[in-house]
């Protein structure tokens, strides 16, 4: 089957991740799989490789910063362009910003092919959007969002979802049930492997019996407020315990945190480094508030700690959670300072049961999180909905 993922996000960034690692998988069953999305660098021309048997396909954008976030006229019509004469059998819309869904009801006109379309977060309608800064964006470019969000929704002949919540509200816009495929994001089994915490450790000049916690990527203004002061809390029972913060964090330490030096935040690093701070932490965690955005979303930093066979202290927020206690992949608490400082806590305190939580945490990965494993799920679900007749809503 020949099919086209249409991706707004900067490559290895975001959602491309998504879209990417299925579309490997397909490949190596035997599907010719193309994957557009956008450049990182370069206004003007089009980059073209093929990796791991996908055709790679990276789209100028001249927008920058924040404003490159799918909404790009010149990006949308050089897609449209490039697409003018293709054939394919079924396109997936990751997403639905204009660079994605507007080229993809152009395939989906010209040729016929059956149109998928994910959905990968929650962004309007009370959403993400709301944990933006400034009274301008959340105003202005609400509405906007929200109707990119959720009007094309109804054109597409099958819905993916990472989320339950999702999957809910594509019900609520009257999305039969039946045409709605839930997964959530894949861990890569292949590139993040566990490894010994004492090696790793002392290839980062760490003192062995430091209490680590661990945590990647952005922090949301809120998010990270729970973060710090759960930290504050944990550090009356253990006050040498360290917060190792990866990548852009997003959000300032606290000024009696930092003085204190309680805080270490590398920034960005090597995906060698990362794998090796992962690896020398005692546990990974990840506050979330118990929000409409949270709830509809899938933190990908877990899939990084669930490969790497890290214990995980989490928020009892969204399907991740569950799946982690359904997994004994780690501790859930209460979406609150005092509840997520118990947990790392309880965590700390029982070395037996950080490691057996490690295991499930790596078995996690292999089984039910791999990409091999969801890309079954997938490739099925295409099946099907190259077997039914197109959809058309009857409002």
């Amino acid at each position: 089957m020949r099919i086209l993922y249409l991706n707004h996000n900067v490559a290895w960034s975001g959602t491309f991740f998504r879209a990417y690692h299925l579309g490997r998988e397909l490949a190596r069953r035997g599907h010719e799989v193309t994957v557009v999305t956008t450049r990182r660098t370069g206004r003007f021309t089009v980059n073209a490789t093929v990796r791991d048997g996908v055709r790679l396909i990276q789209m100028p954008d001249l927008w920058w910063g924040p404003a490159r976030n799918g909404f790009d006229p010149w990006n949308t019509f050089r897609r449209v362009l490039l697409l003018r004469h293709a054939e394919y059998d079924l396109v997936h819309a990751f997403d639905s910003r204009p660079v994605v869904v507007l080229p993809a009801l152009w395939v989906r006109a010209r040729t016929g092919a059956r149109l998928c379309m994910d959905w990968a977060d929650w962004w309007g309608r009370g959403g993400s959007i709301e944990e933006r800064s400034g009274w301008l964006v959340r105003t202005f470019f609400g509405p906007i969002e929200t109707w990119f969000e959720e009007s094309f929704r109804h054109r597409a002949d099958g819905t993916t979802v990472i989320s339950s919540a999702l999957a809910e509200r594509a019900a609520g816009l009257g999305i039969p049930r039946e045409r709605i495929l839930r997964f959530p994001v894949g861990c890569d089994v292949d590139g993040l492997r566990p490894q010994s915490r004492a090696q790793a450790r002392e290839a980062l000049q760490l003192a062995g019996d430091q209490a680590i916690i661990l945590h990647l990527g952005v922090l949301k203004r809120r998010d990270s407020d729970l973060l710090f002061d759960a930290f504050r809390a944990l550090r009356r029972q253990f006050p040498a315990a360290q917060l190792v913060l990866i990548g852009n964090v997003g959000a300032r330490v606290p000024h009696d945190l930092a003085t204190a030096g309680a805080v270490r935040a590398p920034g960005f690093v090597t995906y060698e480094e990362m794998s090796r701070w992962v690896g020398a932490a005692d546990v990974c965690v990840i506050a979330m508030l118990d929000s409409v955005g949270n709830r509809g979303r899938w933190p990908g930093k877990i899939n990084d700690y669930l490969a790497a066979g890290r214990p995980v202290v989490m928020s009892r927020v969204g399907d991740a959670a569950r799946m982690v206690e359904e997994g004994k992949a780690g501790w859930t608490a209460e979406p609150t300072p005092q509840g997520l400082a118990g947990a790392l806590e309880r965590a700390l305190r029982d070395p037996d049961g950080r490691e057996t939580a490690g295991r499930c945490a790596r078995s996690l990965a292999e089984s039910k999180l791999s990409w091999g494993t969801l890309a079954s799920e997938l490739e099925g679900f295409y099946a099907k909905v190259m077997a039914d007749q197109p959809y058309h809503r009857r409002d």
